[in-house]
């Protein structure tokens, strides 16, 4: 099977699942992503804008279902935890946040780029852009 081709009986595919639930996990999730990317090195204002950014779907919907001040709080809270301050000078605007359109080198395709260098499949985009 090609490599870009999903096979769903391939028991090695990385496959994500949603559990519907009453139980809010959206504290859990936070800290998870919080806590991933600054470990990664991210600063806590480029953290904030991946919470902004809409390809970033579970992030996106901790902002926009808790509201900008819950993430901010989570992200000092989760910053001073490992000892480390965290001084808000400005919100992410969405032009820092909004993707990018350059071309791939093996075919000269234009794809949209997020701000973390990731390519943003076409499905997501709407099909072209």
């Amino acid at each position: 099977m090609p490599k870009d081709e999903f096979d769903f009986d391939d028991p090695m595919e990385l496959n994500g699942v949603g559990f519907f639930t009453e139980e809010d996990t959206a504290d859990a999730m936070t800290e998870c992503f919080v806590e991933e990317f600054m470990r990664m090195g991210f600063s806590p204002a480029r953290i904030l804008g991946l919470f902004h950014n809409p390809y970033y779907i579970g992030m996106n919907m901790v902002l926009l279902n808790r509201g900008e001040e819950f993430v901010k709080n989570f992200i000092a809270r989760t910053f001073s935890a490992w000892g480390r301050k965290v001084e808000w000078t400005e919100t992410p605007s969405t032009e820092q946040v909004k993707p990018v359109i350059e071309p791939v080198s093996n075919n000269n395709q234009p794809v949209a780029i997020d701000p973390m260098g990731c390519v943003v499949p076409q499905e997501i985009l709407g099909g072209s852009q």
